[in-house]
């Protein structure tokens, strides 16, 4: 797994690779509360300006944008 930071202006964007990951774009899901995973797309969902999938020949991505404050 890769993650990357940028900060350009105000927005920072961060992607995650995973090598090993499925060329199908990963779905929102509303986990119960005994549930042992599944909160992290969920948050960046909740958090997130735009977040986005893509998937190329070194694997799959998931990158997001937030917006910078001091």
């Amino acid at each position: 797994m890769t993650v990357q930071i940028a900060r350009m202006g105000t927005t920072v964007q961060v992607e995650v690779t995973d090598a090993g990951s499925s060329t199908t774009a990963p779905a929102v899901r509303a986990p119960s509360l005994d549930d042992d995973g599944g909160r992290g797309l969920w948050l960046v969902d909740m958090l997130a300006e735009e977040w986005g999938f893509q998937h190329d020949e070194t694997g799959g991505s998931v990158w997001f944008r937030l917006t910078a404050r001091d």
